[in-house]
């Protein structure tokens, strides 16, 4: 979970995800990285655990004291997972040498289809409910997504899963490689939006890979309006927000004194 509000820092002025479930956070008196511990002992070693400083749920490591351990991990993470993809490729390029064709089995782990799972592309799945969200199998992440994005998935049952907000990030990425995802995609503007405002940290890591024609532009559109489906959601919450509000003006009166009471002169007219 964000943290938000107070800190073992103070108040918390800006909180920015650098992965999934870690957070760099500015607060008023001191900065670093914010860690959920039940998420840290899964992720980070004992090491890096002991080295946080516990509060409300959350291990601290500041900015000049203990924030290089948990960097350093997901350094390694990051860079072990690179050397897994040159691997891959280096492996496709051999078929591709050999005069064969790479087929969907070569990048398709035989597992079961994510709960509640509508598939987009085999290994990319929509997982329906409100807020929804995106399912990307591990192997195709590897096959086709940065390393950056597969960082701000979470990891269950050999899939990456990505909330409303974070889909922006692997949608984007597999946009360029299927026309089925990329059919999904309503509103780019929305989509760059949700990037530029929510996931900074992925954008410049993003933008540094990447020629200047093909980064991801700065926009202020709404955010998280990219797919049909929040849109429809969107849709519900402002049709109930009108009803709500036609609901309050039905309880007053049945004529304009009764609705509105004795009239008053306050003496503004000019």
């Amino acid at each position: 979970m964000r943290p938000q509000g107070e800190s073992i820092w103070g108040n918390i002025n800006l909180c920015i995800e650098i992965a999934f479930n870690i957070y760099y956070i500015c607060a008023d008196k001191g900065a670093g990285v914010v860690i959920p511990k039940d998420y840290a002992s899964e992720f980070f070693s004992e090491k890096t655990m002991a080295a946080g400083k516990e509060s409300d749920g959350y291990l601290y490591y500041g900015e000049k004291e203990s924030m290089d351990l948990p960097m350093y991990e997901i350094m390694q993470k990051r860079a072990s997972r690179a050397r897994k993809v040159q691997a891959e490729a280096a492996r496709q390029m051999q078929i591709i040498s050999e005069g064969g064709q790479l087929q969907e089995t070569d990048y398709l782990a035989d597992i079961a289809a994510p709960d509640h799972g509508q598939m987009i592309q085999n290994g990319i799945y929509l997982v329906e409910g409100e807020p929804v969200g995106i399912a990307v199998q591990e192997q195709v992440a590897e096959y086709f997504m940065t390393v950056y994005a597969c960082e701000f998935g979470r990891h269950e049952g050999g899939y990456l899963y990505y909330d409303s907000a974070s889909s922006a990030i692997p949608l984007y990425e597999l946009q360029q490689v299927f026309p089925e995802v990329k059919k999904m995609i309503v509103s780019e503007e929305s989509l760059y939006a949700t990037l530029c405002q929510q996931y900074p940290v992925y954008r410049e890591w993003y933008n540094q890979l990447v020629e200047e024609g093909d980064q991801i532009p700065h926009t202020d559109t709404p955010v998280c309006l990219f797919l049909k489906e929040q849109l429809e959601v969107e849709k519900k919450r402002q049709e109930q927000a009108v009803g709500e509000g036609q609901a309050f003006c039905l309880d007053f009166g049945e004529n304009e004194e009764d609705a509105y009471g004795e009239q008053v002169e306050y003496g503004l007219e000019a």
